[in-house]
């Protein structure tokens, strides 16, 4: 029984994540204690339970401790039965971060298979929809890592009900080696906006804020698609990419009551520009940890994160594996 301290590091729901994601994958049973503990809400939340529950489904697992608000967990993998599945969070709760868990137990998967999962697509404190279908899954693709997502429907805090398909194709994961990004051959984005926000041209408008900063600071003209949907909570965002020779670096804003449209798409240039310091920005080195554990390489990060640090501590727990850090590069291999 591998032991974790869920206030350790970063302290949040990816120690849950990583912990039960990397169970699953190498039928290594695991305790939780003390998650969540130093938030202002401890413990479990729906979207948490979530997460465990369709890791639960995928491996046979027998769980103890999965409930709202629970601050311990037991999670005794089984063997892994790969299927089309469909996931309703109920709530407004992250898809991306909830797929972003049942990733790393797909890398065994030898057939193909959809996941269709319900519930916040574009939220808070979690990476965009749009930031894993344009940035984190080409990534994965240059490696052997193919899958692709299809949007159903967008869907905002509080009330969700957005709709998404991940679609795996295949997997032959290989060693990363991403230390130079190389030069930018495109950049491109979306803009989007809940249908009643069409009058405010709220999309058009983050877009052209968008494209203003670019051009001005990178010289480069951004292919910024608009796009307003139906949805059950208003909302907005932007996602922005630039494609470069050996990487993809993404940068992306969520609307906000009181803060200009134009403003929303300055922060997510802004956000873009940072990303450029590594051959990936912090959200993909963060994301990717896992995986350099799996299959071991090096990553040029952006800036060093308190998620990145805790993530490798906690693969380290599951896989025979090192991390070394220096500077922005981290390096991973087996022992």
């Amino acid at each position: 029984m591998i032991e974790i301290d869920g206030s350790y590091g970063e302290g949040g729901g990816q120690i849950v994540r990583t912990a039960t994601s990397l169970s699953a994958y190498t039928g290594k049973s695991v305790r939780i204690r003390n998650i969540r503990a130093n938030r202002s809400n401890p413990g479990l939340r729906p979207q948490h339970v979530k997460g465990v529950e369709a890791l639960a489904d995928l491996c046979d697992a027998d769980v103890s401790g999965a409930e709202v608000g629970s601050s311990s967990l037991v999670f005794h993998p089984d063997k892994l039965r790969y299927r089309d599945m469909e996931i309703d969070i109920g709530t407004a709760g992250s898809v991306t971060l909830l797929l972003q868990s049942l990733m790393p137990p797909l890398i065994k998967c030898d057939k193909e298979l959809d996941i269709t999962v319900t519930g916040g697509t574009d939220v808070k404190w979690s990476p965009p929809i749009d930031y894993m279908r344009h940035v984190l899954l080409p990534i994965l693709r240059d490696h052997g890592f193919v899958a692709n997502l299809d949007i159903e429907k967008r869907g905002f805090y509080p009330k969700g009900g957005g709709e998404v398909v991940f679609h795996l194709e295949k997997v032959d994961l290989r060693k990363f080696d991403l230390i130079k990004r190389g030069d930018i051959e495109r950049a491109g984005g979306v803009s989007y906006a809940s249908e009643h926000l069409r009058s405010s041209e709220v999309a058009d408008r983050q877009a052209k804020g968008a494209k203003k900063v670019l051009w001005k600071e990178l010289g480069v003209e951004a292919e910024i698609s608009t796009e307003y949907c139906e949805s059950m909570s208003p909302g907005s965002g932007i996602q922005l990419w630039l494609k470069t020779n050996n990487s993809v670096i993404g940068g992306n804003s969520l609307g906000e009551r009181g803060v200009s449209s134009e403003k929303v798409g300055k922060e997510a240039s802004d956000d873009l520009m940072r990303g450029l310091r590594g051959a990936v920005d912090r959200y993909a080195a963060d994301q990717l940890i896992p995986f350099l554990g799996l299959v071991g390489g090096r990553l040029e990060v952006s800036e060093k994160t308190e998620h990145s640090r805790t993530n490798q501590a906690i693969v380290k727990k599951f896989l025979d594996v090192s991390f070394e850090v220096d500077g922005f590069t981290i390096r991973s291999q087996k022992r």
